[in-house]
């Protein structure tokens, strides 16, 4: 990078107070960068705008200057391939014409002559400063129908040239640019370059605010930026002072999880005592705060201790409090957590500033304050706090206690959270930590994400989150987080619409639901939507092996079904290729093919007699699957129609199946999956399942849901193994 040449060019450009800057500054800043850009000659009139045609050669473009006018061509403010003087002259005319029809406000500044460009292919780059991600770098198909096509992606900055490369491959244009129709392909490095020089520069200059250089046009060899423009703000403001007592609150909350001691305060009769039931079998001290005398029977009734404030309980510390008293008494309830050296609080109350209300925000500031001023974990408020199975520590009546498991689960939402921890033992998925976090008032998803990836039991986070305050200290800690474990995040509100001045089209680009999206995969983890597609992704990342493969090896009951299982996993992005020939010599020698098939997918009903295993014969459909090198993982349909009916009166049956694919899955490599459809019988198959998980197998209740969970298994670890070899 140039700096010498860069520093005096804003220096200029700050000395002059511009905020919006012209095409000219900002190829200027771009030429400064080492970029390859053209910059233009002002002409003021038809005569001098001839004249510098002229002199730099045809064709010429001329496009309008005008501080006033963000988009030029809407305005009709460029016209294209003047190939002598005259039309230089005639065109400098139609656009001050349009100009004045169009947008008769706009000052009219005279009109940019530059020589025309080759024709190649029209990109689009730029920068985005995002109000919580900070700057990201954007890349697509450009030109004018940049924002039709929308075919675009974004990266937080800084990239390198690697990030920038999976970029464009990410395009689903990106065929064009490969050379699509016998046409070249474009300079991949020289774009690379450009973007990987971009968003140093917006990282390292928050003056930044967007860049917007379209088109940018890429050649065999090379590229050139025909169009710049660049939106500045010399008064960014500083990045705010962070918590100094966030280490301790951390530790605080890390203690909580793993409570000896607990203090429930304000339960009620008129909530069935609920926080008290839910703690009935924490492994430590359990004591009541409570000061009604109404109340004070039932609570000792249950067999809990109860006194009337907190300085009476008799222990020198209190690892984890969860208050459910009114809102208006929250910030009495917090300042006596603080004087009596309570180590976290989960505040069950709402009615804060999620209301809107001004008591309501009030008391969340009062809260807020409170708890800055000391070390104190927060945890909500309007929250269902913290799940800990292995000592006892539960948000919800009735949820699975004992020995911890190896999956995480971080939700802004208090019902989703009870949902997933209720849900997950019947999908095999046993839940290590989880933490209801509500309004994140202190503590954010990303101190949960970083405590609960740090753990040694942990394997799999899953997560719901509908806003983060600190976006980049989010993408730094989800992206350590990936590292080491799947991270799927269900992310709420990503249809809401963006509220963004169109300065610049990176600018209206780059709407919420992009940025999030992008963010989410440059760290290296993966989106799903919905609670169900949640627990299908973390059983198959928790209880499945590695997806390293696109290729599927499928085996259905029937032939419709062959058929839609086909359809389902293809649409997912997965692939369904032809077996070896080493295969289907086997397969052949014992398929029976009357009302069947073994191409791929397998049409296996005939052969295995409807899914019992008299015959032996699914044990050598599943070897060949797993022998054979064009086939990454093994799909099969199992207890559909008449095997589920009979499964209710046969159940040795059942088991004797499933023992046979527990020693099957137990002694091969690649991923296995059995999908059981409810059938006929719904509680049979349930019962199925259940067995079939308890015996190490992955189930699934239909193809799609099987097909969209190994999907998002094998984004995670291709992206992973990406990383890796970077």
């Amino acid at each position: 990078m140039e700096q010498g040449n860069l520093a005096q060019v804003l220096a200029e450009v700050t000395a002059a107070g511009r905020q919006a800057l012209s095409e000219i500054d900002s190829k200027r800043v771009l030429a400064a960068l080492g970029l390859s850009v053209a910059i233009p000659e002002v002409a003021r009139s038809a005569e001098e705008a001839g004249a510098i045609a002229q002199r730099i050669g045809f064709p010429a473009v001329l496009k309008v200057v005008s501080a006033d006018v963000t988009h030029k061509s809407e305005v009709g403010g460029v016209v294209l391939g003047l190939k002598s003087e005259a039309e230089v002259r005639e065109g400098f005319a139609r656009i001050r014409r349009n100009l004045a029809e169009r947008a008769p406000q706009a000052r009219f500044d005279g009109v940019a002559v530059d020589r025309m460009a080759p024709a190649g292919v029209e990109l689009i780059a730029g920068i985005v400063r995002d109000e919580r991600f900070g700057p990201m770098v954007i890349a697509g198909l450009g030109g004018t129908l940049v924002e039709i096509f929308a075919d675009t992606t974004f990266r937080l900055a800084p990239i390198d040239r690697r990030e920038a490369r999976a970029m464009l491959d990410e395009l689903r244009g990106s065929a064009i640019l490969r050379g699509a129709r016998g046409a070249k392909a474009i300079d991949f490095e020289a774009v690379a370059d450009l973007l990987a020089r971009l968003s140093e520069f917006a990282a390292t200059h928050p003056m930044v605010k967007e860049m917007d250089l379209n088109p940018v046009v890429a050649y065999e060899s090379g590229l050139r930026v025909l169009d710049a423009r660049v939106l500045w703000d010399a008064s960014a403001a500083p990045v705010a002072d962070g918590d100094p007592h966030h280490a301790e609150r951390v530790e605080n909350l890390k203690r909580a999880f793993n409570a000896r001691t607990v203090a429930v305060i304000g339960d009620k009769r008129m909530g069935g005592y609920m926080w008290l039931r839910a703690m009935k079998r924490f492994t430590g001290k359990l004591y009541s705060v409570q000061i009604d005398p109404n109340e004070i029977p039932g609570i000792e009734a249950m067999g809990v201790v109860n006194y009337k404030s907190l300085a009476e309980v008799p222990e020198e510390r209190i690892d984890y409090a969860v208050s459910a008293v009114p809102r208006q008494v929250a910030p009495r309830i917090l300042k006596d957590c603080i004087e009596n050296r309570v180590g976290s609080i989960g505040f069950f109350t709402s009615g804060f500033a999620e209301t809107t209300e001004e008591l309501g925000i009030r008391l969340e500031r009062e809260l807020r304050e409170l708890a800055t001023a000391s070390t104190i974990a927060l945890v909500g408020p309007n929250c269902m706090g913290l799940y800990s199975p292995a000592v006892g520590l539960c948000n919800f009546p009735d949820l699975q206690v004992g020995e911890g498991g190896d999956v995480c689960f971080i939700s802004q939402s208090g019902t989703h959270c009870i949902n997933f921890s209720s849900q997950a033992p019947a999908r095999g998925i046993r839940i290590n930590l989880a933490a209801s976090i509500g309004n994140v008032l202190m503590l954010e998803a990303a101190d949960y994400l970083k405590l609960m990836a740090e753990h040694p039991q942990t394997r799999v986070i899953g997560m719901y989150v509908e806003g983060v305050r600190d976006g980049r200290r989010f993408f730094e800690t989800l992206k350590a987080a990936a590292s080491r474990h799947p991270v799927v995040v269900w992310k709420g509100g990503m249809t809401e619409a963006g509220a963004r001045a169109t300065f610049s089209h990176t600018g209206s680009l780059a709407t919420p639901a992009a940025v999030w999206s992008a963010m989410v995969r440059q760290a290296g983890a993966v989106s799903v939507f919905g609670l169900d597609a949640t627990l299908d992704a973390i059983e198959m990342l928790a209880r499945g092996r590695a997806v390293t493969g696109r290729r599927m090896g499928l085996v259905a009951m029937t032939g419709g079904q062959s058929v839609v299982i086909t359809d389902t996993f293809a649409a997912a992005g997965l692939e369904i290729p032809t077996l070896s020939e080493a295969s289907y010599e086997e397969l052949k020698s014992f398929f029976n093919i009357i009302g069947g098939s073994y191409r791929n997918p397998l049409d296996a009903g005939g052969t295995i007699g409807g899914g019992t295993v008299h015959t032996g014969n699914l044990q050598r459909i599943l070897d060949i699957m797993q022998r054979d090198p064009v086939i990454d993982a093994i799909v099969l349909e199992i207890g559909t129609g008449f095997a589920a009916q009979r499964w209710a009166s046969h159940e040795d049956e059942l088991t004797g199946l499933l023992d046979k694919l527990a020693d099957f899955n137990r002694r091969i490599t690649k991923p296995f999956v059995t999908i059981m459809h409810q059938a006929h019988v719904p509680a049979v198959v349930a019962h199925a399942r259940e067995l079939a998980r308890s015996r190490g197998l992955v189930v699934f209740d239909g193809f799609d849901r099987a097909a969209n969970a190994i999907k998002v298994a094998h984004d995670y670890w291709s992206m992973r193994a990406a990383r890796a070899g970077a």
